[in-house]
C-alpha cells in the first residue's frame, strides 16, 4: 500500500490505518461508502439539506455493515413464549442484530445445522410435555438424525409452572440435549414460573450482552440511539392486567346443574365495561381468588400461630390472617413448597417424595398445607413459614362468551371443587370462593389471559368440530356465539358429554336454538351415567367416523377442551382409529396424520 499515491499526510494515512485495522470487509465498504457521500456534499455547491441527506442515504445502504445472524425459536401453548420472543427480537435489533424468529412449529429442523447463535424460548405443557408446536423439533433433537452441532452457541429461556412435578422439562430437554451435540451455551438455562416476566427480561438482557460482547455486533444501526436492552414493554391498550386486575361487578350468577345433579357448575356474567379489556373466543379470564377461611384457621391451628400476629408483606404491615388468605397458596402444595420444607426439616421422607415422580404426585393430589403440616410437624415462626409458601396464583376460566354477541360481558363456566380426603372436606379456592362467596353486585378481581393458539379459523367458511363434555364446553359457547354474530357460514360440529341429560345437559336451550337458527351445524352427546354402560364423547366420535373424516378431508379444524388426564388422550385414539377405519391408512399413517393435523394448526387442545 506504500506504493499507492495519497493525499494524505503521512501522519494522517498511519492513523487511518490504525483506525481501520479491525473492520471487517463490509464494514470497510461501508465506510467508503460513507466518505464518498460525505466528501460530495461538501464538493458540491449549493445542494439542498434533502440532497445531500439522499446522497448520504445511498451510500450507506449501498453497503451496510455487517450484522450477527441471531434465530430466535419459540413454542408455545398459549402465547407466552411468542410475546417473550418478540421481545427479546426488538431488543436484539436494536443493538444491531440480524433477527429471524420463528414458531417451532413452522421450523424445519434440519436447518439446525446451519445455524450459528440460536436462542430458544419454549414453555413445558402440563406434566414435563412439549407444546403442540415444539413436538417435530424436540422428536427430532432427541433422534438418530440430529446432527453434530459444534459450531452453534445458544442459550434457552424455559417458562413453566412449579404447580407441576415435571417444572420447565421441555426447556430443560432442549437444553441438554443441544449440549450433547456439542453445541455451546451462551448462558445458563433459566426457568421461569408462570410469573416469567422479570426472570425473562433478565434473561434477555444478559444473553444479548454476551453476544454482543463475544460477537462484536455494532451498538446501533446508523443514525438510530442505542436502546437499553432491559426496558420495557409497550404499554397495553388497558391498564388492567395480571398485577393490576380489574374489579369487574357481578352481572348474573346461575345454577346450571339441575336439582340432584352430582355436579354443580355455575354460569357467571360479568361487566368489564369501562376496564378496555379486550378478548377473543378461545382466550380466558383470570381470577384472583382467596383461601377458605376453614382452611386458614386449619394452617394457624397446625402452626400455633396468632391469626393477629403483624407481618411484612410487600413493603406492607398486615396480619398473617391477611396474608394467608389472599396472598399465598394454601388449597395445592407444589414441588418448590416441600423442596423449601426438606430444606429446612430434612426429613428423609421429604426427600424421599422429591425423588419419584409418581410418589410426589401421588401424595400432593387431594392434599392441602393443612395436610402438609400436620405430616411434617415444626416449630414455626409466622416469617418462617410464609419464606416457605408459594405466591397465590389467579386461575384462569375459558371465556364462554363471544365479544361480538355479549358487548362488554365475560361469561365463566364454573365447576365448584369440592371433596373430601384424610379426613377433612377440601374446597377449590377460585371454585367455591366464587360459588359461595361471590354474589351478583360484588366485584371479581379479573384480567384477560390471551390463548394464541385455540382460536376460530381466520377463514370462517372453515367447518370446526369441538369435542367438550363438562365446562370443556365454556369456550365453544364463545365460539358459536362469535359465529352467529359475525355471519360466519362455515359449519360447526359440536360433542358434548356429562353424566345425566336431565340434570347436567349445560346449556341445553342455548345449543337447540342455535340449531334452530343454523350457527350450530350438528350436535352429539354423550351422556354417560344415563345406560349400564358408560358412554363418552370419543364413543360418539366413533360411532359417527365416517362423517367425521369426511369432515377432515374437507379442511376442518378440530378443538378439544377439558380434562387432560384421561378424555384428551381417549379423544386422540379415537381420531387416530377414524383415520384407520376409514381413511384406509396404517396406524403409524394415522399417528402422522393426527401429527400433520397439530403441526397445520387444525387439531388444538386447551386441556388441563
Amino acid at each position: 500500500m506504500s506504493n499507492i499515491h495519497t493525499p494524505l499526510p503521512q501522519l494522517d494515512e498511519a492513523l487511518l490505518r490504525k483506525l481501520t485495522a479491525e473492520l471487517a470487509p463490509a464494514q470497510q465498504i461501508w465506510l467508503s461508502g460513507y466518505l464518498y457521500g460525505l466528501s460530495q456534499s461538501q464538493a458540491q455547491p449549493g445542494p439542498s439539506a434533502a440532497v445531500q441527506t439522499a446522497a448520504l442515504a445511498v451510500a450507506t445502504t449501498a453497503a451496510p455493515p455487517e450484522k450477527t445472524a441471531l434465530t430466535v425459536l419459540f413454542g408455545s401453548q398459549t402465547g407466552n413464549s411468542k410475546s417473550v420472543a418478540k421481545k427479546l427480537a426488538d431488543r436484539a435489533r436494536t443493538l444491531g442484530l440480524e433477527v429471524a424468529v420463528k414458531d417451532m412449529n413452522d421450523y424445519t429442523p434440519q436447518q439446525l445445522k446451519n445455524e450459528r447463535l440460536l436462542l430458544l424460548v419454549v414453555s413445558t405443557h402440563g406434566e414435563g410435555e412439549p407444546p403442540a408446536a415444539a413436538e417435530t423439533l424436540h422428536r427430532f433433537l432427541h433422534s438418530a438424525r440430529a446432527p453434530r452441532l459444534a459450531d452453534l452457541q445458544y442459550a434457552v429461556l424455559a417458562l413453566g409452572d412449579r404447580g407441576y412435578a415435571q417444572f420447565c422439562q421441555t426447556g430443560r430437554d432442549f437444553d441438554e440435549k443441544l449440549a450433547q451435540l456439542g453445541a455451546r451455551r451462551l448462558a445458563e438455562r433459566v426457568e421461569c414460573d408462570v410469573d416469567f416476566q422479570e426472570d425473562a427480561d433478565r434473561w434477555i438482557a444478559a444473553v444479548l450482552e454476551k453476544i454482543n460482547l463475544e460477537n462484536r455486533a455494532p451498538a446501533a444501526a446508523a443514525g438510530t440511539a442505542a436502546v437499553d436492552v432491559a426496558g420495557t414493554a409497550p404499554a397495553p391498550v388497558s391498564p388492567y392486567h395480571r398485577k393490576n386486575p380489574f374489579a369487574a361487578p357481578v352481572l348474573e350468577k346461575i345454577q346450571l346443574n339441575g336439582r340432584g345433579s352430582s355436579r354443580e357448575t355455575w354460569h357467571f356474567e360479568l361487566s368489564l365495561e369501562g376496564s378496555g379489556l379486550t378478548f377473543e373466543p378461545g382466550d380466558s379470564l383470570g381470577i384472583w381468588p382467596q383461601n377458605p377461611r376453614e382452611l386458614v384457621q386449619e394452617v394457624l391451628k397446625a402452626t400455633i400461630l396468632p391469626a393477629r400476629e403483624r407481618v411484612d408483606w410487600d413493603g406492607e404491615k398486615t396480619t398473617l390472617a391477611e396474608v394467608l388468605t389472599h396472598h399465598v397458596e394454601l388449597t395445592l402444595i407444589t414441588r418448590d413448597v416441600l423442596e423449601k420444607l426438606f430444606a429446612r426439616t430434612r426429613y428423609p421422607k421429604l426427600s424421599a417424595l422429591l425423588k419419584d415422580a409418581n410418589a410426589l404426585r401421588e401424595y400432593t393430589w387431594g392434599r392441602d398445607l393443612a395436610d402438609l403440616l400436620r405430616d411434617f410437624p415444626d416449630i414455626w415462626s409466622a416469617d418462617s413459614l410464609l419464606r416457605v409458601l408459594r405466591r397465590l396464583q389467579p386461575r384462569l376460566y375459558s371465556i364462554a362468551s363471544g365479544p361480538s354477541f355479549a358487548n362488554g360481558e365475560a361469561h365463566l363456566t364454573v365447576s365448584a371443587v369440592r371433596y373430601e380426603t384424610k379426613g377433612r372436606k377440601k374446597r377449590g379456592a377460585a371454585s367455591t370462593w366464587l360459588a359461595d362467596g361471590l354474589n351478583t353486585g360484588q366485584t371479581a378481581r379479573v384480567f384477560v389471559e390471551r390463548n394464541e393458539y385455540f382460536k376460530l379459523p381466520q377463514n370462517p367458511d372453515v367447518p370446526i368440530l369441538m369435542i367438550g363434555p363438562g365446562t370443556g364446553v365454556a369456550p365453544f359457547r364463545a365460539f358459536v356465539q362469535e359465529r352467529e354474530a359475525t355471519g360466519a357460514r362455515g359449519k360447526s360440529w359440536l360433542f358434548f358429554g356429562n353424566p345425566h341429560f336431565e340434570t347436567d345437559f349445560l346449556y341445553q336451550t342455548e345449543w337447540q336454538q342455535a340449531l334452530k337458527k343454523g350457527a350450530l351445524t350438528r350436535l352429539d352427546t354423550a351422556f354417560s351415567r344415563d345406560q349400564p354402560e358408560k358412554v363418552y364423547v370419543q364413543h360418539r366420535l366413533l360411532e359417527k367416523g365416517r362423517e367425521v373424516f369426511d369432515w377432515l378431508e374437507n379442511g376442518a379444524h378440530v378443538y378439544v377442551c377439558g380434562d387432560k388426564s384421561r378424555m384428551a388422550g381417549d379423544v386422540r385414539e379415537a381420531f387416530r382409529q377414524i383415520v384407520v377405519g376409514h381413511g384406509g391408512r396404517t396406524a403409524e399413517q394415522a399417528e402422522e396424520y393426527v401429527a400433520e393435523l397439530k403441526r397445520q394448526r387444525r387439531y388444538l387442545e386447551d386441556v388441563y
